[in-house]
């Protein structure tokens, strides 16, 4: 694909010159300049990369002295110095900064300014020598114009006296043979008129005559074309004269152009294939994200669908990941695209992974795929596994990658599947990397017990048994091998004797396989709700201590508040006081004024009394009958959990732990925190509550069923989007309680349509899913119940 996108020579020879680079710095330099003529591309090129014609062996040509340019050579040197001048113009300018690695190719490169004026002085647009190349070849030139013109003017008077006289037909015209203007005339008539036969008819009626009066003028054109010639040698000998000390240059030139075109083919095929930059590091790592094998996922594209994106991850603790599960389940294809991606990588060139990937530089590849085996050398299909793994086992070192498909087989299983264990095991004492596919149980095992190894398994749908061509770590994969016969017909008695044949123990291992992957995806779900639970019951208490807070400041403000009416109270009866005795004083004491102030302060009392009251109304409420002890509460008592303001019925009690209900919602907390309501707030607590400005949990929980929507729209969403989606989405369904929900995913390719299933039907909670009715959207929306 990479030839294919190349212009040049120059590009296709550096094409297949690619190759494995182990030095950090070159891979990025490679990488950073696909990356920059990528942005380049985006922003609008200021120069092309297109039709550069590979001039390096006629540059060869001319070294030595006396040689001289060919026209088609010059030609095509005009035009590719035209193309390197304006590449090396734009990235030798202040605009290419942003484009350090491009910029790079063009260091220390020029073009002399005279040799391309001299270019475009003697050549124009068609290849062809102009007049005004030389004063020489404008005057020879015009000469022949002027014979031609005089030669011309008067074979065509020749040609309408031969008409009249009979000689030629009507409708015969003027034509040319060996490069001379010529007459048809009639074989019979040939000797009337005088000149030279230059060719005859097939039949031989008709020869073609170029008259004894032109013969001379044809001849003096001829001498003026030999002059031309030489003329246009002699300028092609003096441009060449002024290019030789220039040829060293110029196949530099021309190399860049071929490193450009090599650029711009890598550029090309990043877009093609969706590739990105990814992350590089300086030491042996795989951390992959979204990888997927180009060529598959081009084949699969024109065939409407779409690769499964490969997660991987080696690294210096897990080096070496064997991979199990069952046949075509994809661990062959995760094999050939970690090993593809990686030398893509190493040999410069984007891979179709996410960008934000990690990956590493190995010094050495190691492969073992397919079937070597050969005629010519004695090797079967197992020797030649041997002969790999010896070459293995000799090089292989820590900073190697060996990646291995079927380890062990070939031979009798028992055997090699020891074999194979003992290979792998010493790879891992070479602290090398690498990926096995396996369908050997001891391999598998020993992936789980030493130290530097990981299992991995290509997951598969039991319910609808196919593949999913999903890698998970962690564990081994079962081969399915029964479930995958039964599911091509093979005979039910024939499965059986299978069955017994290979041994209980042997079945029984594949089932705890499968019984670990369905316990697996059990705890994941549970995982999610608990997750989810936790978050509402966050947000829950971070509401309510800020509840709390205010509801305090609030205690303070109003026990201030009371302190103040209390002092103005008091105030107001002093004055009163001292207003009365004031006046008695004043009054020196007159009996009736005296009784009068005296009724007037006793009917001022009754004021102050009832004030008092009123103040103390609060507090005697409060007090009204005690709260029992903290030592007496039992179930059925009303009780509020302060700190989150909490207020419910006491469920169940003991000395460690207090269950208590509020809302539909039950809440488990220790004993102290619970604070006894009084009767009356018992009863307050029993009438039905109130709406508040600030909802407790179960209005949370109400709010949150109020605005949720039986549908999901997961439409334009990636396929890892979507599924992260529809998990939150059923588990907040699942926690409301509800029955039946939607997912709208569109039709499309199906490709959100097979991921969505996928993950319901591994969900514990889902019951069932099918399409909706054709009048509610067809196969776009997938109706689920929910247990």
């Amino acid at each position: 694909m990479l030839r294919d996108f190349c212009v040049s020579q120059m590009g296709l020879e550096m094409a297949d010159e690619l190759g494995f680079m182990t030095v950090l710095e070159d891979i990025r330099l490679q990488l950073d300049r696909v990356a920059e003529l990528n942005r380049l591309m985006q922003s609008g090129m200021p120069f092309s990369v297109k039709d550069y014609l590979d001039v390096r062996a006629e540059l060869h040509r001319l070294r030595p002295e006396g040689t001289v340019i060919e026209l088609d050579a010059m030609f095509a040197l005009r035009l590719g110095l035209l193309q390197a001048r304006e590449a090396l113009r734009f990235l030798s300018s202040e605009a290419a900064s942003v484009y350090p690695a491009l910029a790079s190719l063009a260091l220390g490169l020029h073009i002399n300014p005279k040799v391309v004026s001299e270019l475009s002085r003697l050549m124009d647009d068609r290849g062809e020598i102009p007049d005004n190349a030389s004063p020489v070849l404008a005057e020879i030139r015009a000469d022949i114009r002027r014979k031609h013109g005089t030669m011309e003017r008067k074979i065509r008077q020749m040609l309408g006296e031969a008409k009249q006289a009979g000689y030629t037909d009507s409708d015969a015209e003027i034509t040319i043979r060996n490069g001379r203007m010529v007459i048809p005339v009639k074989a019979a008539d040939k000797r009337k008129i005088r000149g030279f036969v230059h060719d005859a008819s097939a039949t031989g009626q008709t020869v073609f005559i170029e008259p004894a009066e032109i013969f001379d003028t044809n001849n003096e054109i001829r001498e003026l074309e030999y002059a031309e010639r030489r003329e246009i040698h002699r300028i092609l000998s003096a441009f060449t004269q002024l290019m030789r000390p220039e040829l060293p240059m110029m196949h530099q030139i021309w190399h860049f152009m071929g490193e450009l075109d090599l650029v711009h083919a890598k550029t090309t095929l990043l877009l093609r294939t969706g590739a990105q930059i990814p992350q590089l590091v300086n030491k042996p790592l795989i951390r992959w994200k979204r990888a997927v094998h180009p060529l598959l996922q081009l084949n699969l594209r024109e065939q409407g669908r779409e690769a499964v994106p490969l997660d991987l991850e080696i690294d210096e603790n897990q080096r070496i990941l064997v991979i199990s599960g069952p046949n075509a389940g994809g661990k062959s294809v995760c094999l050939k695209t970690t090993a593809l991606l990686q030398y893509m990588l190493q040999c410069g060139l984007p891979v179709p992974m996410h960008q934000d990937s990690e990956c590493g530089i190995f010094e050495k590849m190691f492969i073992d795929i397919g079937d070597e085996q050969s005629l010519e050398n004695d090797l079967s299909t197992y020797s030649s596994h041997l002969t790999h793994m010896k070459a293995f086992l000799d090089y292989a070192d820590e900073r190697s990658l060996f990646l291995v498909d079927e380890l062990g087989t070939g031979t009798e299983p028992q055997a090699g599947g020891a074999i194979a264990e003992a290979v792998l095991s010493a790879l891992n004492h070479k602290k090398a990397f690498g990926l096995v596919t396996t369908h050997y149980a001891n391999l598998k095992l020993l992936a789980d017990k030493e130290e530097g190894m990981i299992n991995g398994a290509m997951l598969f749908d039991t319910k609808r048994m196919q593949p999913l061509f999903v890698l998970q770590t962690g564990k081994p994969g079962s081969s399915f091998a029964f479930e995958i016969a039964r599911k091509i017909g093979l005979p039910d008695d024939v499965v059986a004797h299978a069955g017994e044949l290979t041994g209980v123990s042997q079945l029984n291992f594949e089932q705890q396989l499968q019984q670990l992957e369905a316990d697996k995806l059990a705890l994941a779900q549970k995982e999610r709700e608990l997750r989810m639970a936790d978050e509402m019951l966050n947000e829950v208490i971070t509401k309510y201590k800020r509840l709390l807070r205010q509801l305090e400041d609030r205690k303070k403000a109003m026990i201030s508040e009371a302190g103040r009416e209390a002092r103005n109270l008091i105030d107001k009866a002093n004055r009163q006081i001292e207003l009365t005795i004031k006046e008695i004083r004043e009054s020196q004491a007159e009996k009736e004024k005296t009784k009068q102030l005296r009724e007037q302060l006793q009917a001022f009392k009754p004021v102050l009394e009832q004030e008092a009251e009123q103040k103390a109304e609060a507090l005697r409420v409060e007090q009204e009958d005690e709260a029992p002890a903290f030592a007496d509460l039992k179930a059925g008592d009303m009780v509020k959990i302060e700190e989150m303001d909490v207020t419910g019925e006491l469920i169940h009690i003991d000395q460690d732990t207090a269950l208590v209900a509020f809302g539909g919602i039950k809440l488990r907390t220790s004993p102290e925190k619970l604070t006894p309501l009084s009767r009356r707030e018992a009863r307050k607590a029993a009438q039905p509550r109130r709406m508040k400005s600030t909802p407790g949990i179960a209005d949370d929980i109400n709010e949150k069923a109020a605005t949720f929507s039986l549908t999901i729209d997961v439409r334009g969403k990636r396929a890892e989007e979507a599924i992260e989606l529809v998990e939150k989405y059923l588990d907040e369904a699942m926690l409301l309680s509800i029955k039946e929900v939607s997912i709208l995913h569109g039709k499309g390719n199906g490709i959100l349509r097979r991921v969505i299933r996928e993950l319901l039907s591994k969900t514990k909670n889902v019951a069932s899913f099918e399409d909706a009715t054709l009048e509610t959207g067809g196969h776009g929306i997938t109706r689920v119940r929910l247990k």
